[in-house]
C-alpha cells in the first residue's frame, strides 16, 4: 500500500511540474523579441489609459458612451460582450476585426474571414466634465501558420512568436521555399502593423466621441 501511495505522489508531482512548465512556456518566443508597436508598461502588459475633458455632464457622457458602442459595432464590425453599465462606468470587453481574407470553400463559395482579430477590455470612467479610459488585456487571434507558430496569445508576444517560429522554418527549409516564407513572414509584419493601426484608429475615436467643435460654444454663447 505504501509503494502505491509512494509511485500515487511522484507520478502526481511530475504531472504537476510538467504541467507547470508547459504555462511557463506556452508563449516561447523561440528567439529574440524585437520592436514591438503596442507600448507596454513595466510589467511587460499592454494598457491605454488617458482622460478627456469635456463640457457635457455625467448623464449626457453615459449617453455618448453607449452611442459610441453602437458606433464601433457598425464602423469596425466589432464584438462587444460581457458589457456592463454602473453608477460611473462602462465596461466590456470588444473583439476588432483586422483586415479580409478569403477562403474557397466548395460547398459554401468563397467565405470573408478577418486575417487577425484583436481583443481587449474596455473601461471608461465617467465624471461630470470628464471621462477617463482604459484599455487593457490585450489578445490576438490569427490565422494558423505551419511550425511552432501559436494561433492567438498576448498581442505583441503572439507576434513574435509566430514570426520566430516562420524564421525558424526558413533555416531549414529547401530553397525553392525560401521565397514562401519570406512571404509568410512578411504577411505576419503587415498584420502586426494593421491590428496596431486599427486600434490606434478605435482609441482616436473613443478619445473624441464627446468632444464638441467651435459651433457648440458659439451657440452656448447665444443661449447666455
Amino acid at each position: 500500500m505504501k509503494r502505491f501511495l509512494a509511485i500515487f505522489i511522484s507520478t502526481f508531482l511530475t504531472i504537476a511540474a510538467f504541467c507547470q512548465q508547459i504555462s511557463f512556456t506556452a508563449f516561447d518566443t523561440n528567439g529574440p523579441k524585437g520592436e514591438c508597436l503596442f507600448e507596454e508598461d513595466e510589467n511587460g502588459e499592454i494598457v491605454y489609459s488617458g482622460v478627456v475633458e469635456t463640457p457635457f455632464s455625467s448623464e449626457t457622457l453615459f449617453g455618448l458612451a453607449r452611442e459610441f458602442l453602437y458606433l464601433v459595432e457598425k464602423k469596425y464590425k466589432a464584438d462587444i460582450s460581457d458589457r456592463f453599465e454602473g453608477i460611473t462606468k462602462v465596461a466590456c470587453d470588444i473583439e476588432l476585426p483586422v483586415g479580409v481574407k478569403f477562403i474557397n470553400a466548395s460547398w459554401a463559395g468563397i467565405i470573408k474571414k478577418p486575417k487577425a482579430t484583436v481583443k481587449f477590455n474596455m473601461v471608461i470612467d465617467i465624471r461630470p466634465g470628464r471621462y477617463r479610459y482604459t484599455l487593457s488585456n490585450f489578445w490576438t487571434d490569427r490565422w494558423r501558420i505551419r511550425g511552432e507558430g501559436k494561433d492567438n496569445g498576448p498581442s505583441n508576444m503572439i507576434h513574435w512568436q509566430r514570426v520566430n517560429s516562420l524564421n525558424k522554418e526558413l533555416k531549414r527549409s529547401p530553397k525553392k521555399e525560401n521565397s514562401r516564407y519570406k512571404l509568410m513572414i512578411e504577411t505576419e509584419e503587415e498584420s502586426y502593423k494593421s491590428e496596431y493601426a486599427t486600434v490606434m484608429d478605435f482609441i482616436e475615436d473613443l478619445k473624441t466621441f464627446a468632444v464638441v467643435g467651435d459651433d457648440f460654444y458659439i451657440q452656448e454663447q447665444k443661449r447666455d
